[in-house]
């Protein structure tokens, strides 16, 4: 059975924002280099449309700042920061992401669902 790209979009729905705030823990940067980032860290097709929505909710929220920053080329780029709530956040979804996907990975080992060794192998680390 080929991939569903809807089932992958929904998977990483809840997960996106957490991916941004830590890639912005890291490194503050624009929206642009958070699609770039993305990709980068295999996580392909997520576009700028998608991103820079999530960005304002972010902001709303008081997760991240933006401070405007004139550009090399082309007109002056919004650069996001994470801030102290952010970084609260940020600790709290992972926890919650690591919790809640070490308890799927051991259901699907238990049931028989992970039968490649790269597949088990996620699940022990």
């Amino acid at each position: 059975m080929a991939p569903e790209p809807e089932r992958r979009t929904q998977l990483l729905r809840g997960a996106l924002d957490t991916c941004l705030l830590a890639l912005l823990a890291r490194n503050p940067t624009h929206a642009y280099d958070l699609v770039v980032l993305l990709e980068a860290h295999g996580l392909p097709g997520v576009g700028y449309g998608t991103v820079y929505p999530l960005m304002g909710r972010l902001r709303r929220q008081n997760l991240v700042t933006e401070h405007i920053e004139p550009s090399p080329s082309g007109p002056p780029r919004k650069v996001f920061e994470v801030s102290p709530a952010g970084l609260e956040a940020l600790h709290e979804w992972t926890s919650q992401w690591v919790d809640t996907t070490s308890a799927i990975n051991e259901l699907l080992a238990s049931a028989g669902a992970l039968n490649s060794p790269k597949e088990t192998a996620h699940v022990r680390d």
